[in-house]
């Protein structure tokens, strides 16, 4: 992979290690293996930046660097990945995600309008609302687990595509 791309976009290890809601993993983040950029890492990264870019929780960004820790991911590439679901696409994400949850659960989806949204007292928003958490959580599970094990596997394939071409190409030029 090439490095000198990929070190301007990805933040720095000491900034990271820095950065405050990240200073709960304390001496974990000292494991040097977390930092280096190898095929097994980055499948990991991968897999954990996209699985946490599709749930709808706050800090995401912390239960990227939680799970990239425990599988002995890239920890800065695990927590760029997050940052795909930014406010442009968190609708257009969710949506989906609400859509999939639907479809799994055997819900009908409600229609839901601004105008009856502001018509209704509280507590009937609240149990409206109430009946979104369920097909929208179980979307983005889904969505997640099927985003990040899809693009782990191409990464896969794509870096030992590109590993077996650039030794055919050094075992041409011997």
């Amino acid at each position: 992979m090439s490095t000198r791309w990929y070190h301007r976009l990805m933040p720095d290890a000491d900034q990271l290690r820095a950065h405050k809601s990240l200073q709960k993993f304390g001496p974990a983040l000292q494991n040097p293996q977390l930092w280096r950029l190898n095929r097994r890492s980055a499948r990991a990264a991968v897999a954990v930046g996209l699985f946490c870019a599709c749930l709808p929780i706050p800090f995401q960004m912390v239960l990227a660097a939680g799970l990239a820790i425990g599988l002995r991911g890239h920890l800065p590439l695990s927590v760029a990945l997050v940052w795909l679901n930014n406010p442009l696409t968190l609708p257009l994400i969710f949506y989906g995600n609400y859509q999939l949850g639907l479809l799994v659960t055997a819900e009908d989806g409600n229609g839901f309008s601004a105008s009856q949204l502001l018509e209704q007292n509280a507590t009937e928003l609240a149990s409206q609302l109430g009946s979104l958490a369920l097909p929208l959580f179980i979307g983005s599970v889904l969505a997640g687990l099927a985003s990040g094990t899809i693009a782990a596997f191409l990464l896969e394939q794509i870096w030992r595509w590109r590993s077996r071409r650039r030794w055919q190409q050094r075992r041409r030029q011997r």
